[in-house]
C-alpha cells in the first residue's frame, strides 16, 4: 500500500495542469455553426424600392427648406426637384442631413405614400466632370511683347512663299 501512495505521489507530481484553451481554436465552429445567427451584410440590403430606384443629384438650401434633385438611377434623363412645401408625383422631403465637410455623405429622407427612405448619392453612377482648364498657351499671341515689322508688299514674309497663279485667257 505504500508502494502504490508512493508511485501515485511521484506520477501526480509530474503532470502539469490542464491548459486553458485558446478561443481562436473555436473560431471556425462558432462561425460555422448552424445555431450562430449570421449578420446581414450592410451592403446588399436595400429596404426600400424608393433606394433601389433613385439616387441623390443635389441639395441646396431654398428659402425656408431645401430643394431636392433626385435622379433614376435607371434612366439618367428622369429627375424630379422637390421644393419646399410642394411634392412632385407624390414625393415629399421628410428630412436632410447634409454633411458640409464630405457632401458625399449627405442623405435626404424622401416619403413616396406608404414608402420612407434615406436617399443619397451613388458613388458608383456619379462621375465627376473635368474641369475645364484654358490652354493658355494657344490663347496668348506668340508676339506679345516684340516688335513686329509691317509686311512689305511683293516681298515674302519669313521662310514662307507665295505663290500666285494667274489664269490665261484662251481665244
Amino acid at each position: 500500500m505504500v508502494l502504490c501512495v508512493s508511485v501515485w505521489i511521484a506520477g501526480s507530481a509530474s503532470a502539469a495542469p490542464p491548459k486553458k484553451p485558446m478561443a481562436a481554436q473555436f473560431s471556425k465552429l462558432i462561425t460555422s455553426s448552424p445555431f450562430t445567427i449570421q449578420p446581414a451584410s450592410a451592403g446588399s440590403f436595400v429596404s426600400s424600392p424608393l433606394e433601389r430606384d433613385w439616387m441623390l443629384g443635389s441639395i441646396r438650401p431654398s428659402g425656408d427648406g431645401w430643394s431636392v434633385t433626385l435622379i433614376n438611377k435607371k434612366n439618367r434623363k428622369q429627375r424630379i426637384r422637390l421644393l419646399p412645401g410642394f411634392s412632385a408625383d407624390g414625393f415629399e422631403i421628410l428630412d436632410v442631413s447634409q454633411d458640409i465637410n464630405d457632401p458625399e455623405n449627405s442623405r435626404v429622407h424622401i416619403g413616396k405614400g406608404s414608402q420612407k427612405a434615406w436617399i443619397g448619392y451613388d458613388a458608383k453612377l456619379i462621375k465627376a466632370r473635368p474641369a475645364k482648364t484654358t490652354n493658355r498657351s494657344s490663347s496668348i499671341p506668340a508676339n506679345l511683347g516684340k516688335r513686329v515689322a509691317t509686311p512689305t508688299p511683293g516681298q515674302a514674309s519669313g521662310s514662307r512663299q507665295r505663290r500666285v497663279v494667274v489664269p490665261r485667257n484662251k481665244p
